[in-house]
């Protein structure tokens, strides 16, 4: 079964960080967010994908590149959902396909109950998820005698972001779901819709607490004072100094580098090539690929942007200020943009701040 994943939309609840790219693009541990989806499918059988992107989405083949399976990357030529669906569907010949949104990060096994419960019933199989906040950011269904209702508010059970569905022409995305005799499940484990910036921070937490032990790379330069503790992964070429410390769970990407004396707290993921400074110090923090945090700075709560340059002894307010809106958590610290420079000294404003 061929799956048709979209990864074409604006993101404009993550800007500044989606300006230029694709938010399926994002790092999170090690893997831009589509790479998660498409893992998912792999694990429940599917080989084949068409990836829906924009302009945006340029750099999608470098990121997936070694992809173990046969996908096409094809460019929206109709605005909305229904002109992504239509620019995908186009590309499937067999009478079912897979539909996934390309922006979830959640475990596989919901990809495998998909899968299985349409070769079990051989109807329209969807998925669904309970939430708790934001709920009008989400596609809500109500159970109906059995069947399932789009609605925009009144329920807090969402669409989950993946369907088998009929090869067919679909007008508004919404009606058709509502239309169809469907068979569906509730999946209620881990589950993230990148669609803001305090999710990025929940799918780094979901993915480094499903990983279980620690993994530190043969190639990776450890100094024998550096503290690792429980949960961490260190990928190859990475560099932890002398008497830093990696307490878990935490990610160190492949190439990265944390100066002497520095501690990376829990639920920090330090992407591919990022650098942080000597004596510094970050917690729950996303840093984003060749992004650079200065010597004696401390980031907590906070999303970094590729190749941004955070300078010495900068600090981040991490308050609540009312303003998130799917807050799984109290507080949050700042966003640097995509190749940004924060001078030295700086004090990051909370929340959306530059």
């Amino acid at each position: 079964m061929k799956a048709v994943v979209l990864a074409g939309g604006k993101g404009e609840g993550l800007l500044p960080l989606t300006k230029e790219q694709q938010k399926e693009l994002i790092s999170i541990a090690g893997k831009p967010v589509i790479r998660y989806v498409l893992d998912g499918l792999m694990d429940a059988g599917v080989t084949d994908f068409v990836i829906v992107t924009s302009d945006k989405g340029k750099d999608l083949d470098k990121e997936i590149g070694d992809l173990n399976a046969g996908y096409e990357v094809v460019y929206q030529k109709e605005a909305g959902i229904e002109g992504a669906i239509r620019t995908g569907v186009s590309r499937v010949s067999d009478n079912y396909y897979v539909l996934a949104f390309g922006d979830i990060v959640t475990s596989k096994q919901l990809y495998s109950s998909l899968i299985s419960l349409f070769y079990t019933n051989g109807k329209p199989s969807i998925s669904l998820t309970p939430v708790s906040e934001g709920l009008n950011t989400y596609g809500l269904v109500e159970l109906r005698e059995g069947k399932l209702k789009v609605v925009k508010s009144g329920s807090t059970l969402a669409l989950a972001g993946a369907y088998v569905l009929p090869t067919e022409p679909v007008e508004s995305f919404e009606n058709y779901l509502s239309s169809l005799d469907s068979s569906y499940f509730v999946w209620s484990g881990s589950w993230v819709d990148i669609g803001f910036p305090e999710d990025l921070l929940a799918a780094v937490q979901n993915v480094l607490d499903e990983r279980k032990g620690s993994f530190i790379s043969d190639e990776a330069n450890i100094s024998t004072s550096a503290v690792i503790g429980k949960n961490v992964v260190v990928e190859e070429g990475a560099t932890v100094e002398e008497y830093a410390v990696i307490k878990g769970p935490a990610y160190i990407g492949k190439g990265a580098y944390v100066g002497n004396f520095s501690l990376v707290r829990a639920y920090s993921s330090i992407e591919r090539n990022a650098v942080i400074g000597a004596y510094s110090e970050i917690s729950h923090t996303l840093v984003e690929p060749y992004a650079e945090i200065g010597s004696k700075s401390y980031l907590t709560y906070s999303v970094v942007g590729s190749k941004a340059k955070v300078g010495a002894g900068a600090i981040t307010e991490s308050t609540f200020t009312g303003k998130m809106i799917r807050g799984r958590s109290n507080k949050f610290g700042s966003i640097v943009p995509p190749a940004e420079t924060v001078a030295h000294g700086t004090i990051l404003k909370p929340f959306y701040s530059s």
